[in-house]
């Protein structure tokens, strides 16, 4: 009886410990800077429509992608992007692209537009293969002329980025400055397809 008083009275003890809150998820935004300096994409008065891009298997979800060897990709448990990346790159190649002067076509608004952009999404995660751990970001891009219908360009833009810090801080770094790197390369290429 006596050793049941005992074990009752730890177990209640117990029930007094102060008991911290699970973390927390966090959050991460990828955006352009405020003040970006792009390139002017297009010859002037023609108009350039953004389709969304696609995502490969894998990169399809705000979840923030990462690998610590070559054939398997995993995902931070509580970071993420605030949305899809490859909606969030859609918006940066709006913002950058309208930055660079082009005028852009929504996406069914009715109006039909000189060139399309179309991009897909091939690879976005940090690489914890090596030393400093890098953010890479593959990008497929393809230009084309919507009214002779003809592909006027494609390239594979394969970015990369040391973190500055080996955690999921220094990967979102990281990937915000390889997205600047992005829509810079890109409104090169449709320069350089466009024949401006």
């Amino acid at each position: 009886m006596k050793r049941l008083c005992m074990v009752a009275s730890l177990l209640l003890a117990g029930c007094s410990l102060p008991v911290s809150a699970p973390p927390e998820d966090v959050t991460h935004t990828l955006a352009l800077p405020a003040q970006v300096s792009v390139p002017v994409p297009l010859p002037a008065a023609r108009t350039l429509q953004v389709a969304a891009p696609t995502a490969a298997p894998g990169y399809g979800s705000p979840a923030m992608a990462y690998r610590t060897t070559a054939h398997e990709l995993r995902y931070f448990a509580r970071q993420r992007w605030v949305d899809r990346p490859a909606r969030l790159i859609e918006q940066a190649l709006l913002d950058g692209l309208a930055a660079g002067g082009a005028s852009l076509v929504a996406p069914g608004s009715g109006a039909r537009p000189d060139y399309r952009l179309l991009t897909d999404l091939v690879r976005f995660e940090q690489d914890f293969t090596g030393a400093p751990s890098r953010v890479r970001l593959v990008l497929r891009v393809q230009l084309v002329d919507v009214r002779e219908r003809r592909l006027l360009g494609s390239e594979t833009l394969r970015l990369e980025q040391a973190a500055p810090s080996e955690d999921a801080a220094g990967g979102v770094l990281a990937a915000n400055a390889l997205l600047e790197q992005a829509v810079v390369q890109v409104a090169s290429f449709c320069r350089r397809a466009a024949g401006v």
